[in-house]
């Protein structure tokens, strides 16, 4: 079932400050009028159209959770897995513990054959939390520790007694920065291609006389590790590498 999605006073609040006065008024009721008219094409049966509604309010700059995953739902339902799992991974970054989300994306994953790139453990831990929530928390264990650490100059005689709690926060500091430097570089550096054809040849080299390396179904995804005019070099997480033309595919953040 799709999603209702925004909430009138959200989203007003959200477009007042962005654009403000009258003008953000008019965007938000015309965006809740197509998001209700995408939902009712879902509803209808018309799958294709709907995803295409979907689509067109994410391109027009109007972002949220439920547009991704309403898109994923139509998707799917008109056998557009590679695409469906695109929009619930994106989906999935806003909210990361939705579990409706992740379930989806999981049926979806499951439809795929051939090879294809699963997320490692260290993967799925860093995605629990939004890049926002693991700089929130890098940030609050930091300030704790820069407070301890002026209660003990300012107070020498609570120095003793709060070493152990200022070495605890200074270390849980650092491994939340780690994390939050892993979790920006895997979705802002890395990169994957996610199938969207049939059908995908990934050839040896760039070029269409290439002789095939391997070929990739409908929704497998592949870390991308280079690029080079309308190629992409990509891996499926083994040994095999090669080049896959970039109409077939939809690049997203690796997670």
């Amino acid at each position: 079932m799709p999603r209702a999605g925004f909430t009138f006073p959200a989203m007003l609040i959200w477009l007042l400050i962005c654009c403000g006065g009258t003008n953000a008024q008019s965007v938000t009721a015309d965006t809740a009028l197509a998001f209700d008219a995408a939902n009712r094409l879902y509803a209808q049966g018309k799958f294709t159209e709907a995803a295409g509604a979907y689509e067109k309010l994410a391109q027009s700059g109007s972002v949220s959770a439920a547009i991704y995953f309403n898109l994923g739902n139509a998707c799917f339902k008109s056998s557009q897995v590679g695409r469906a799992i695109a929009a619930y991974r994106q989906a999935g970054r806003m909210t990361p513990r939705d579990p409706d989300t992740q379930a989806n994306l999981q049926f979806a994953r499951n439809q795929v054959q051939g090879p294809t790139l699963r997320p490692s453990s260290w993967e799925r831990f860093l995605g629990t939390l939004s890049l926002n929530e693991w700089t929130g928390l890098s940030a609050v264990a930091l300030w704790l520790t820069f407070a301890l650490l002026t209660a003990r100059e300012l107070r020498p005689a609570l120095a003793r007694s709060l070493r152990t709690w200022t070495v605890l926060t200074g270390l849980i500091a650092a491994l939340l920065l780690a994390c939050l430097a892993l979790a920006w570089t895997d979705r802002t550096l890395h990169q994957a291609a996610i199938v969207t054809t049939k059908e995908a040849t990934v050839r040896t080299g760039p070029f269409d006389e290439s002789p095939s390396a391997f070929t990739a179904h409908d929704g497998a995804e592949l870390r991308v590790l280079d690029h080079k005019e309308d190629w992409l070099q990509v891996t499926d997480g083994t040994r095999r590498v090669g080049w896959v033309k970039r109409d077939s595919v939809l690049v997203s953040p690796s997670s």
